[in-house]
Parts: structure tokens; sequence; C-alpha cells
């Protein structure tokens, strides 16, 4: 996965066993449109499918979106998970969030 910094331009390569989108409203999952998205061989759900963090145990996890669900799945499944990268494009949450959750940029390929 390739994150880009909006502020400096700068592009980062990351590997992920997981990718947990995080956006849309309640019941109406919104996937983004991702460029080589069918490249990636892990796993993708929607957090409106998500329902324990046992399938993520041990892994690098990505969640895209970092509004309530994106949030709370991150800070739930932390404690499972190997990382966790939270993605958004907003400005960075004051809020403590356990060690292996970090804040990243939102994801362009």
């Amino acid at each position: 996965v390739v994150y880009r910094c909006l502020n400096t331009n700068s592009t980062t390569n990351a590997f992920f066993d997981g990718i947990l989108v995080c956006n849309g409203h309640y019941s109406k999952p919104l996937y983004p449109t991702i460029p080589g998205k069918e490249k990636f061989v892990g796993t993708i759900i929607h957090s409106h499918d998500y329902r324990d963090s046992q399938h993520f145990k041990g892994e690098n996890v990505v969640i895209l979106g970092a509004a309530a669900s994106g949030t709370d799945i991150a800070v739930e499944i932390s404690k499972d998970v190997n990382q966790v990268y939270l993605a958004h494009n907003g400005p960075f949450l004051p809020s403590k969030l356990p060690a292996n959750v970090a804040q990243i940029r939102g994801i362009s390929e």
C-alpha cells in the first residue's frame, strides 16, 4: 500500500495483512476507489461487517477512516494485532492511543 502525506506530498510504502474500511454512514457502507486494490492479497472488510479482532490476530492492519467506527475498531483490535495504522486525512486525533496504533495519512494506492 502507498500512502501520501497531503502536507508534504511525500509517499510511503507499507505492507499490511488486512485492511478495514471505516467510512460510510452506518448501514450504508462506502468503499473508496483505491488504484491497485485488486492486487492486495490480504483481507478487506468494511466496518459494517466487522465483528471481532480474532481474524486479525498478530497481523499488521490499516484502518481507513478515523471517525467513530474507525477509532473504536482501532482501539479494540490493538489488543490482538501486531500493529494498527489508522489512515485518514483529517487532523491527527489528540487522544492517547494504544502504543501499537499509529496515525498515518490516507491511502493513495
